[in-house]
């Protein structure tokens, strides 16, 4: 049975993730800043607990890293350490977690398969989001440069851009009758999605019928990034 780490796995698109590979006949470890019962504790931003959390889970054939958070701010008054802190957990996280998947598969001389979590405004951007905006861009930039160097050592590594799902991090949006109006009429599909949506982009990335795709950034928007 193929064994996958998922992170970020205790709510929202990690925890539909998490179940939908389980169902897909995956061995799911999953991992959290505040873990469900079963999971493993992982700080995404410290190297430390990486490497504790990689030889906790044991040997693995993927990682799907959905560790983060968002927060808002005008540029005028965010502060350089809530910056620092999207940086740390979105880029550094995800830098982190490839690098030991591939060092781990490289001396085992195995393939593997890694998905990152983007965003549509790694594209698109938003106001009031700067730091987010940057590290989801970042993700990008991240995930194709992994790809073509990993490429020869049969490592693929690709990232999702979901647009508007309904998850605890958006709840507060789409809570307001307003925002939730406005985002609506931005999605062409005009529906919100939801975590199951963005776990069968994952599992598509990560089964042998995507064994030629590596390097994508793939939009689950309902036509978002197509205006």
């Amino acid at each position: 049975m193929a064994r996958v780490l998922v992170t970020g796995a205790a709510s929202g698109i990690g925890a539909g993730t998490a179940m939908f590979l389980a169902e897909q006949g995956w061995e799911v470890v999953g991992a959290d800043l505040k873990p469900g019962e079963g999971q493993l504790e992982l700080d995404a931003a410290q190297e430390d607990s990486w490497d504790r959390a990689l030889d906790a889970a044991g040997p693995l054939d993927a990682l799907v890293n959905c560790a983060g958070f968002r927060s808002r701010a005008p540029i005028a008054e965010m502060a350089v350490e809530e910056f620092d802190r999207m940086m740390n957990v979105h880029v550094r996280g995800t830098f982190l977690g490839v690098r030991g998947c591939t060092r781990r598969w490289q001396t085992e001389q195995k393939p593997g398969a890694i998905v990152a979590i983007s965003s549509v405004t790694a594209t698109h951007a938003v106001a009031g989001q700067i730091h987010y905006v940057t590290a989801k861009a970042a993700i990008a930039g991240l995930v194709r440069a992994a790809s073509v160097e990993l490429a020869p050592d049969r490592i693929r590594v690709n990232a999702i851009a979901p647009g508007v799902i309904s998850t605890p991090m958006t709840a507060d949006r789409l809570g307001d009758p307003d925002q939730r109006q406005w985002l609506a009429t931005r999605v062409p599909g005009g529906a919100v999605g939801e975590p199951a949506d963005i776990a069968a982009a994952v599992g598509y990335l990560l089964s042998d019928a995507a064994r030629l795709v590596t390097g994508v950034l793939l939009p689950v928007d309902g036509g978002w990034t197509a205006c």
